[in-house]
This record gives structure tokens, sequence and C-alpha cells, in this order.
């Protein structure tokens, strides 16, 4: 009786292991996503002053699209706070701001505020009010918001933190509709690991989102020096004191020569 039953039994057992194989592989990889980056890939060399990502896709005809490049983790950095003391403005201690992305870059077609709603803005992360309202700033005091949006202007100066409202195009008819995203991409970015998300907006909501990984890397002398920063410590302090002090020789070699000539 049990001869009989065998070969079923393992058969089933086959198919169920093939099949909890193929869910592990299809969980282990994203879909494609329907848009494009170019480039997909940016390479930071010894000269590198920026660079400028387009994103485009397909879109349904009624919708519309948000662009956002992001850092996969938050930073934490700690400033000095100033204050007055009497007459005079002066370092008061020291805030630490947290929970904001390292990087975030966010493009649409028009104003956030029109296609959006404010809740719907806020739980995606889609103007720098909602990075003030997401950030954490310890000792927290009442001028919170203040020194937060201060904090998010330095980062818009070095270009890591940006809303770029009117650098998506429309294209195309209802029935072949496209979009067209042009964002500045920043020297300052650091190499590593981001990811472009296009989510796409109907009747003022977000109502679905696709994404993929951007690689950005060092290449060159910039990729030598991260090298030897993060890899060999020792021999990059050790080099770094060597050229310094030869510099300083260098330069107080010219400097006396000029003084002797006077």
């Amino acid at each position: 009786m049990l001869s009989g039953t065998r070969t079923p039994i393992l058969i089933a057992v086959a198919a169920l292991v093939a099949c909890a194989a193929a869910t592990g592989v299809a969980a282990g990889t994203e879909p494609a996503a329907s848009f494009r980056v170019d480039p997909d890939r940016v390479d930071v060399g010894s000269f590198f002053r920026g660079t400028t990502l387009r994103v485009s896709g397909p879109l349904e005809a009624g919708s519309d699209v948000v662009v956002v490049i992001t850092a996969g983790q938050t930073v934490e950095e700690t400033y000095n706070r100033k204050g007055r003391i009497g007459p005079f403005w002066a370092t008061v201690g020291k805030v630490t701001i947290s929970e904001v992305p390292a990087l975030h870059l966010i493009a649409s077609g028009g104003p956030i505020a029109t296609l959006l709603s404010r809740p719907e803005i806020d739980a995606n992360l889609l103007d720098l009010d909602a990075l003030v309202h997401r950030a954490t700033l310890k000792p927290a005091g009442p001028d919170r918001g203040a020194v937060v949006a201060e904090y998010l202007k330095l980062k818009q100066r070095q270009g890591v933190v940006g809303l770029f409202e009117g650098a998506i195009q429309m294209r195309g008819a209802s029935s072949d509709l496209s979009f067209d995203a042009a964002i500045p991409w920043p020297a300052a970015a650091p190499a590593g690991r981001y990811r472009v998300i296009v989510r796409y907006v109907r009747d003022r909501k977000v109502v679905g989102e696709e994404g993929q990984p951007l690689e950005v890397a060092y290449v060159g002398l910039p990729r030598l020096v991260a090298h030897l920063a993060f890899d060999r410590s020792l021999e990059y302090g050790v080099l770094a004191v060597i050229i310094a002090l030869g510099v300083g020789f260098v330069m107080g070699l010219v400097f006396k020569r000029g003084t002797a000539g006077h």
C-alpha cells in the first residue's frame, strides 16, 4: 500500500520545492520599470561638475507624475546653534539634525500643491515642508522649524536637496502620452547606490509607483583616493603627511628666495 502511494507523494513534494524556489527567485528580483534613466550610471572623475539626469517613460491619459531621486539612508549631523548674547551673536550650544535623506531630489510638471493633497505630499516626502516635518532636531526648541528650514537651505545650496517644479514635460497625445524629466545631479553627491522613483498621480493622490537603482561611482583619481582613505587608512595618512611636508618645504624655499631677492 505504501509503495503504491510513494510516487505521487514524491511528485507533490518536488512540485512544492520547485514552487518555493521559484518564489524565492522572484522575490529577490525587482520587476523591470517601464521608465528609463539616462545615464543609468554616474561616473565621478577628477573634473566632475555635476550632470543632468533624464527620466522618461509612458504615462496614462488623465494621470500625472512626480519623480524622486533619493538615498537609501538618512543623515545625522551636528551644528553649532547661534544665539544672541547681549548685542552679540555667538555659539550657544549644539543641535543634531537627523531623519533627513542624505540626498532627496523632487521633480514635477507644476506646483506640487496643485497635484497632490497635503497629506499625500507629507506621506511621500514630496516637498521641503514634508522634509521639515520628518526631520528630528535634538535638543528641540521653539525655533525647531526655522532651524530645520535653514539646514535644508544649506543642503539646497549643496545641491543634494531640491524641488524642481516644472522640470517634467509631457509629450504626445492622450493615446500616446509620455513624460520627460530633467533633474540636475550635484557634484557634491558621494558615490553610492541611489533610487529613482516615479510616482503616478491621479485625483490628487499617489496611485502607484515604480523604482530602479542608480549607481554613482568614483573613477580615476577620486577612486584611488577613496580606496586609500577607506581601505588603506594608514598608508593614506602617511602619504598625506609626506605631501603636506613636501608642500611646506617647497613653499618655504619659494618665500626665502623671494625675500633674498629684495
